[in-house]
């Protein structure tokens, strides 16, 4: 059976989301310039405040320690002049910043939402932002097409760095009247591994390696169905069900043991069929033609005869589950010659 631990677990909180409702229509832009300032501009824009009819079902801040798992953005129609925008999700509380990978934002058709994969840690009640970068290739405006602007609908803040961006943030200011069209998933992490719980952990109560996601880590379950006493002193077979809830190879191996003076063993001839999921089989082992002759005389002059049977179902993970059993003559006086 494949592990699969991604959901929801017994005490986990769910998904929250932070930011905007994404629900407005873009119509202007954020970290805007004009020809007469440097090719590139650079800046992290957050949200300080914005209406409630247009914020996300969690707020603005993290409502708990976890993990960002995915952002998104609503892209608007680009000024004129702008050449490229990236984006790179960020971590904008004073005192603390962390930057993830940058992405290309598509200056496409308007309206359209583009959604990003993220792993970054956030502690209950700090902002995201973006880290903005704009070029612009001719004498025209530039800017991040991501804002909505209407009256009275919010404040965003823009936090700037030193050139070795320091520990720290200061902020510089932000723009009235704008809400920045971002918003992110933040998950939970029990474990504190750096992954959220609900679909980036596959071991959301401890911090176990994550290779084994999606790995069959159970063998299969089985159940064995043989007769104690069984004729195998006569038909010269001891006969085996095994059933599992697993798709595999069923084998099967013995031994038959003569007790005197000496003790005897020998071994069955080995027999091995598939099995399908939720399916049974039997498995025939057969004494070979010496050791059956010896078994019938030991039980006429009154010895112990019997067969242990080693049973087993190996997955296609090669996870192996195994059971035993003692298989004795129904009547050993009674047998051949």
């Amino acid at each position: 059976m494949v592990l699969s631990a991604w959901g929801a677990y017994p005490g986990t909180v769910p998904a929250a989301t932070i930011g905007s409702d994404l629900q407005a229509s873009p119509n202007g832009s954020v970290c805007a310039f004009d020809s007469l300032e440097p090719e590139t501009r650079s800046c992290t824009v957050g949200q300080f405040e914005l209406s409630p009819t247009h914020t996300a079902s969690d707020g603005l801040v993290a409502p708990f320690d976890g993990v960002v798992t995915e952002w998104s953005v609503i892209g608007g129609a680009a000024p004129p002049g702008t050449g490229s925008v990236k984006l790179a999700l960020r971590i904008t509380s004073f005192g603390h910043y962390e930057k993830g990978p940058e992405v290309d934002l598509p200056l496409g058709p308007p309206g359209v939402r583009y959604t990003y994969p993220a792993s970054m840690r956030i502690a209950e009640g700090q902002k995201l932002g973006l880290k903005i970068s704009v070029s612009n290739r001719r004498p025209l405006e530039a800017g991040a097409p991501l804002a909505f602007k209407e009256s009275a609908i919010g404040e965003t803040d823009t936090w700037t760095f030193g050139d070795a961006e320091p520990w720290g943030t200061s902020i510089r200011g932000g723009e009235e009247s704008t809400e920045l069209l971002f918003a992110a998933v933040v998950e939970p992490d029990q474990d504190k591994d750096g992954l959220g719980d609900l679909t980036q952990d596959c071991f959301p109560s401890h911090p176990f390696d994550q290779q084994f996601c999606g790995r069959d880590l159970r063998p299969p379950g089985i159940s064995r169905q043989v007769d104690p006493y069984q004729r195998f002193l006569r038909s010269g077979v001891v006969v085996a069900r095994v059933s599992s809830d697993e798709a595999g190879t069923a084998r099967a191996t013995g031994l038959l043991t003569i007790k005197g003076n000496p003790k005897r063993t020998f071994g069955l001839r080995r027999a091995r069929t598939p099995i399908a999921q939720d399916a049974s089989v039997v498995l025939r082992l057969r004494v070979q033609r010496g050791a059956l002759q010896l078994a019938r005389n030991a039980a006429r002059e009154g010895h112990r005869v019997f067969a242990s049977v080693h049973l087993s179902v190996t997955d296609a993970g090669g996870l192996v589950n195994e059971k035993r059993a003692i298989v004795r003559p129904v009547v050993a006086r009674h047998v051949d010659g």
